[in-house]
């Protein structure tokens, strides 16, 4: 069995230990489970694009920038079907440029899961969260929908892209604020390139390596884009 880089051993065992409880590992039975997890360490940030806000936002309360860093966990699982059962978490801090502390937090409790063969896989999932920061964003209960996809390139490369809409309350200042996307009121995505190894695992098919890419944000009437990078690591069931 080919060994996972030491770099990720400790987020591969982490990984694969949830899937091997998400997915009833230890039987026989528990073969028939089909299911992935997924888990991003990343740091980004994004700079406001325009002088001007688009009319009707607020483009000087939005800051000139937003860095943020933390974490992105997802896993999925089904019995026997190609679709699975999808929750997350995310879990991000930092600071807007200028200002000062900013946050968000995303729990995912509704959504579907599905592999797209043993280095593949993509979903989409809705749920609940909070976010905002001192002088730019006020605090505000978001109800996010996201979709992402990770595929493999070959042995060492994969794709890594992401997109969430954020619907707001208890922020009635940063309703509507996607100038793109007048339908909600928040977006954010981010596509990268992760550049690692695919191995086995505990007997399941994974993958991990360092990523970068691209951040892309809209709020309060104005437009961001910036960077990421971070580390991911993949597990897939069955």
């Amino acid at each position: 069995m080919r060994r996972a880089p030491r770099t990720g051993a400790g987020a591969v065992a982490a990984a694969a230990a949830l899937a091997t409880l998400a997915l009833g590992a230890g039987d026989a039975a528990a073969r028939r489970w089909r299911g992935g997890a997924w888990l991003h360490y990343e740091a980004s940030y994004v700079h406001r694009l325009e002088d001007d806000a688009a009319p009707g936002g607020d483009g000087d309360a939005a800051g000139q920038g937003l860095g943020l860093g933390g974490l992105r966990l997802r896993g999925f699982a089904s019995r026997g079907f190609a679709l699975g059962y999808l929750v997350g978490v995310d879990l991000h801090a930092g600071a807007t440029h200028p200002g000062g502390f900013a946050y968000q937090v995303d729990l995912y409790l509704a959504g579907v899961g599905a592999r797209l063969g043993d280095a593949g896989m993509a979903g989409l999932g809705a749920g609940v969260g909070a976010s905002g920061a001192v002088g730019t964003l006020d605090d505000g209960v978001a109800l996010p929908v996201e979709a992402f996809l990770e595929l493999g390139v070959g042995p060492r490369l994969r794709v890594l892209a992401r997109a969430r809409a954020v619907w707001l309350g208890a922020a009635p200042g940063r309703r509507h604020g996607a100038p793109t996307f007048g339908w909600t009121d928040e977006v954010d995505a981010t596509l990268g390139l992760r550049v690692g190894r695919r191995y086995r695992q505990f007997g399941f098919p994974s993958g991990n390596g360092y990523f970068a890419g691209v951040a892309y944000r809209e709020a309060l009437g104005a437009r961001f884009v910036g960077a990421v990078v971070g580390y991911s690591v993949d597990v897939g069931g069955s």
